[in-house]
């Protein structure tokens, strides 16, 4: 069973899973915080059902190694970095569009990342230590492209944001999203 970290600390961890579960269960868990990859042993204390076929598990950690301690902390380091820098991915072909929506999101506050290609935009979801977790999309990326299909399956944290036509509406929308992530909730409450 593979699952998206939701949350971390040193005792345990909230888990996104797409396939059901059984039972709950007890066993060594492979976290992949980044680079840093660890396992723990881990017993389930936790199951909830979520919309769209979404389930969310609560697991307890045992015995927490200190190299897993470590990881765990750089983890949520970067966490607390991401929180302070709202990083906010923004794929457009139009070049004027994509400038003024990176203005808009820089000037409130966001750290707009646009990517000159889809293998660029790739490389950095898959770099944890951003947590980007929103994407304005043009129309064309946004309807059934391949990137569109890669962000569905490869990255189904990240929320897909369509840019429209009013620049503002969308760079709203987009910081809106923002703020409901798991990362947004951690800046709020840090300050």
């Amino acid at each position: 069973m593979h699952g998206v970290l939701s949350n971390l600390s040193h005792s345990g961890a909230l888990v996104d899973v797409r396939a059901p579960l059984a039972a709950f269960f007890a066993a060594d868990v492979e976290l992949r915080l980044g680079e840093r990859a660890t396992t723990v042993a881990a017993r389930t204390v936790r199951v909830e059902v979520k919309p769209q076929r979404k389930w969310q598990i609560a697991v307890a950690f045992e015995n927490v190694n200190e190299s897993t301690r470590s990881a765990i902390e750089a983890t949520i380091d970067d966490a607390f970095a991401a929180a302070r820098r709202r990083p906010i991915l923004v794929i457009d072909d139009h070049a004027a569009r994509r400038e003024a929506l990176v203005e808009l999101l820089r000037d409130r506050g966001c750290t707009p990342l646009s990517p000159a290609t889809p293998l660029d935009a790739i490389e950095l979801l898959t770099r944890p230590e951003l947590h980007v977790d929103i994407c304005l999309l043009a129309k064309a990326a946004f309807h059934g492209s391949d990137l569109g299909h890669v962000l569905e399956d490869s990255f189904p944290w990240v929320t897909p944001i369509e840019i429209i036509d009013d620049y503002e509406t969308s760079a709203g929308l987009a910081i809106a999203a923002w703020e409901q992530t798991p990362v947004a909730r951690l800046g709020t409450a840090i300050g």
